[in-house]
């Protein structure tokens, strides 16, 4: 997402307690995992997620495909769940301290639930969108919210309201990150902008009374995502991608990678920098997914490198404006402080109430590359940052492996750059 989409976000924790009865059988239970006493850390990982929503009952059935049969521990603060089955029927569960907690699952986990609006980008929003980055999927379904357990998704909505448009992916093949799924219902209508030399298929999406700003500011995507795929290797989510302006509320600007549509705030649609942006998280936040959250830049940093690198090379009267601003935007986040763009540690941080998430990683990372480049080469660099998205294409990754690559790739040791850029202390 570009940094700018969110000036303020309100941490809500949820704890509740639910139960139901068991036609499996008692002996399938184990009592320490439903209280919580048992070690979390053997819980299964998803493998797929299924999802039926009804809007107009804010209910929705969760079928969630696990990796092997074991334990579960889901996130689903934000959810009331009525009803939980496996393969052998009806199962008893816990939802404490925000985890769904279910025992020796065997077989696809299906849960039953209802879900709430909420009006902080942490779940289904006032105007018609969902939100879940970074942690709040379990206010919308059932998860595992790191994003080095990827799933598979499908989506089925029913209860649009009369004279909107829902858009959404029906199906995502490839393995992401589970914040990556999203919906937006309004009045929408759509064009098409192209269609890449790989074949896939370039569209926008604007509300009522966006045209102008929607095709200004998508002007150059197909021949920007044409770039990636052709510099970086095939796009991982299906055969079509599009810009979706949404409504966020008052303050929110920027934009949310949820391929194969992404999020645009109203506000942004004309920004073609906040689209290339969404549109290269196709290949490095959703296609190469994160190890672990201080691993953010690697998401953020290369895509904020990666948007100025397209845009400059179809449009090249755009480059010194482009990282004239980052410049001005790195100098804001320099004055206003927070985590270094790449803090040591692997998931021992908290992306939001630790200040990891503000545009220091963007920025810093941007200009970690762009001083790399300065010493290998810019199209050197291309090279290395391609056949690092096919090695870890749909695979997590940490901005480590990406340092070692451009170390052995280009003999050039970016240690010094790192220690100047990513580790800088604020």
């Amino acid at each position: 997402m570009r940094d700018r989409w969110l000036v303020s976000l309100l941490l809500t924790s949820v704890a509740l307690t639910a139960g139901c009865a068991t036609d499996a059988g008692d002996e399938v239970d184990d009592a320490d995992w439903l209280d919580g006493k048992a070690d979390g850390s053997t819980a299964v990982n998803v493998k797929a997620t299924n999802l039926d929503v009804d809007l107009a009952a804010k209910t929705a059935v969760a079928t969630i495909e696990l990796e092997r049969n074991g334990n579960v521990a889901l996130e689903a603060g934000g959810l009331t769940v009525t009803d939980v089955t496996d393969e052998r029927g009806h199962r008893q569960y816990r939802v404490t301290a925000g985890k769904l907690r279910v025992s020796n699952v065997r077989g696809p986990l299906v849960v039953s639930y209802g879900f709430t609006g909420h009006d902080m980008a942490n779940g289904l929003l006032p105007g018609g969108s969902t939100v879940v980055w970074p942690y709040f999927c379990g206010n919308l379904f059932p998860c595992h919210s790191q994003p080095a357990d990827g799933t598979t998704f499908t989506l089925a909505l029913t209860g649009v309201p009369a004279g909107k448009t829902a858009v959404y992916p029906e199906t995502i093949d490839a393995e992401a990150p589970p914040y990556m799924i999203a919906w937006a219902v309004g009045a929408y209508t759509k064009a098409s902008l192209g269609t890449t030399t790989a074949g896939t298929k370039i569209g926008v999406h604007w509300l009522p009374g966006g045209e102008t700003a929607a095709r200004a500011g998508t002007k150059n995507l197909t021949k920007v995502v044409d770039w990636y795929e052709k510099t970086l290797g095939p796009y991982s989510f299906g055969t079509e991608m599009a810009a979706v302006s949404v409504v966020w509320g008052e303050g929110l600007y920027g934009g949310m990678e949820h391929h194969p549509y992404f999020h645009v705030a109203k506000d942004a649609m004309n920004d073609e920098v906040t689209h290339a942006h969404e549109a290269a998280h196709g290949w490095f936040g959703d296609g190469v997914r994160l190890k672990c959250w201080e691993d953010f830049v690697l998401s953020e940093g290369t895509v904020s490198y990666l948007s100025a690198r397209a845009l400059s090379k179809v449009s090249p009267a755009l480059e010194t404006k482009i990282w004239a601003d980052y410049k001005d935007e790195l100098a804001a986040a320099v004055a206003e402080g927070g985590a270094p763009a790449w803090p040591r540690g692997c998931n021992q941080i908290d992306i939001i109430t630790d200040k990891l998430f503000t545009n220091l990683p963007y920025m810093e990372g941007a200009f970690f590359y762009k001083d790399v480049a300065d010493k290998v080469g810019a199209d050197v660099l291309d090279g290395v940052i391609g056949r690092f998205y096919k090695k870890y294409k749909n695979k997590p990754a940490s901005m480590q492996d990406m340092v070692d690559a451009i170390k052995r790739d280009t003999g050039f040791d970016p240690k010094a750059i790192v220690d100047a850029r990513l580790r800088k202390q604020f």
